[in-house]
């Protein structure tokens, strides 16, 4: 498969009626998208023999740290949707069921923990982008920018996400605890 029509497939889930993929995956796209730029900038980088040693050896580094936060970010797309669908799970309980509020409560939770996971995400990636920027060939440098553009839209994206579930929740406790994550994710922006 092309890889525009991989892109192509998943706009158009995006753009349906169905309620996933929605914000939360749209999210965790941007953000694996974005480390994939930053990815393809230290790869395209390692390849030219003109790059230095000491450059090289904190490429790499960085190349396996992307690798793997690339992968987590991926994950998020699918969990965004595990997510939509516990808490479709949780409401479909029978209202005279006692154990359907609980349920309904740990799915939101839940909900909001993956787009907070998300963000956290974007931020280490962000934070590896500040890390290989100066390393990287000169004509590369537009990529880096873009992956951190994106990032930052994923953890915007995420937030929404975040305070669209935590406004359901209950505990309090829970509620104050996802406000300071959004504050610490919002100044990574």
């Amino acid at each position: 498969m092309e890889w525009f029509t991989a892109a192509e497939r998943f706009t158009a889930a995006l753009a349906s009626s169905d309620p996933t993929p929605g914000g939360g995956a749209a999210a965790a796209h941007a953000g694996a998208m974005g480390c994939a730029l930053a990815l393809m900038a230290v790869q395209t980088t390692l390849k030219r023999k003109s790059t230095q040693t000491d450059a090289r050896n904190r490429l790499e580094k960085s190349r396996n740290r992307l690798v793997a936060l690339k992968k987590q970010m991926n994950g998020y797309v699918s969990q965004d949707g595990e997510a939509y669908t516990a808490y479709l799970t949780a409401k479909k309980l029978p209202l005279d069921d006692p154990s359907r509020e609980e349920a309904i409560q740990q799915a939101l939770a839940f909900a909001a923990s993956v787009p907070a996971d998300t963000a956290k995400t974007a931020v280490e990636i962000l934070k590896e982008t500040e890390v290989l920027k100066d390393d990287v060939c000169a004509a590369i440098v537009p990529d880096v920018y873009c992956a951190k553009h994106l990032l930052q839209a994923c953890i915007r994206c995420a937030v929404e996400n975040i305070r669209a579930n935590a406004q359901f929740i209950q505990n309090n406790d829970t509620k104050t605890m996802l406000e300071k994550q959004i504050a610490v994710l919002l100044k990574s922006c």
